[in-house]
């Protein structure tokens, strides 16, 4: 089975809009979006439109939750909240409605799938790397897991004898015996020094799982959030890739 996996889409009407052209050209089975599909940009409604209507499944990002009042805000940056409250307000009742109903974790086709952490999923944590990765790998029993949340993109191996490394590349062969969490970057605010949004195809049956990139006009996405108020920061950072 061929999967296209997507997450932090945070608003990015642009990017998603350019993704879903990218994506007309590849076959696949099922699309998976890993979360905070609202945040930051300025079209939460249009974006969760879309999601809701194309994605196979979907699983709550702590921005998706945040704006329905379901996770404690208390530990977002002061550009976070202001973007949450300013989406609590223009967001419709029927996608608020689908945002309540997303599931934190998801078990499919011999993977794992969550927004930020296999390890305590409604705490948040992020996976950037090697370090303290144990704890994770422990947290599922799949021999591949799939998570967002960082904005970074990183794979991370566990040998059988347990043995952990991490590694940036575009494309991984899944070997036999060995367990993985892939983190497919972000979809619409990208934080690893390159503007470029990312995505994952990941074929089950081929045991591959490639990360692929493209470009889009941020600059629109830009004009959006200064000229509905938010924060000039979420829009500097666009065109900074961090």
């Amino acid at each position: 089975m061929r999967y296209i996996v997507f997450s932090d889409l945070h608003s990015n009407l642009e990017a998603l809009s350019q993704f879903e052209k990218e994506i007309s050209s590849i076959s696949f089975d099922r699309l998976v979006c890993l979360g905070d599909i609202v945040g930051y940009g300025a079209d939460p409604n249009l974006c969760v439109d879309w999601v809701r209507k194309n994605a196979d499944f979907t699983l709550a990002g702590n921005h998706d939750l945040a704006v329905v009042k379901k996770t404690d805000i208390a530990y977002f940056n002061a550009y976070a909240i202001e973007a949450c409250k300013w989406t609590q307000k223009i967001l419709t009742a029927e996608n608020r409605a689908f945002l309540e109903s997303l599931a934190m974790d998801r078990e499919e086709n011999d993977a794992y799938w969550v927004h930020a952490s296999p390890y305590q999923p409604t705490r948040w944590h992020y996976i950037v790397s090697k370090n303290g990765a144990e704890k994770h790998f422990m947290s599922f029993e799949a021999p591949v897991c799939f998570v967002g949340h960082s904005h970074k993109p990183i794979i991370l191996e566990q040998k059988p004898e347990g043995e952990i490394n991490g590694y940036i590349m575009d494309l991984w062969d899944i070997e036999p015996g060995n367990r993985y969490i892939f983190n497919g970057g972000s979809l619409g605010q990208p934080r690893d020094g390159n503007t470029k949004p990312m995505y994952i195809i990941y074929d089950s049956d081929e045991r591959t799982v490639e990360f692929k990139r493209f470009n889009y006009d941020y600059s629109q996405t830009q004009n959006k959030i200064i000229e509905n108020g938010l924060p000039a920061y979420l829009a500097d950072r666009l065109s900074r890739g961090n």
